[in-house]
């Protein structure tokens, strides 16, 4: 399991470069809230534990590795914010909520959660 701190770069990653084809540390910084120095710092901590792509002062991409985790976590956040709505979490905390929870939820928990509303939606 990886820590939150990575899961949190490699899911905003993932986003960037599913919309745009890559990220650059300043989006990256931007949509993490950090300096462009620590976003910096974490890519490149990333790069060496083989979950990016990236040479300085170009773009970031995620390895197969990080693209992995990327799917997972992307999975988790489809299923959160479905059983949040189903629970009646008021869609304007959803988005937060959903982005807290997301890097900290056991992937089995999720794997019940998606089962639970498969049974739930089948049944009503």
């Amino acid at each position: 399991m990886e820590p939150k701190s990575i899961k949190k770069y490699i899911i905003e990653i993932y986003k960037f470069e599913k919309k745009y084809g890559h990220a650059t540390i300043s989006d990256i910084a931007g949509s993490l809230n950090v300096t462009v120095s620590s976003a910096s710092k974490m890519v490149v901590k990333l790069k060496k534990l083989s979950f990016v792509h990236f040479q300085p002062y170009r773009t970031v991409t995620l390895t197969e590795k990080g693209l992995k985790i990327g799917k997972q976590l992307e999975n988790t956040h489809q299923t959160l914010v479905e059983f949040y709505k189903y629970i009646g979490i008021e869609e304007e905390k959803l988005a937060q909520e959903v982005k807290e929870m997301e890097v900290h939820i056991n992937p089995e928990v999720v794997t019940k959660i998606k089962r639970f509303l498969e049974t739930k939606v089948k049944n009503t």
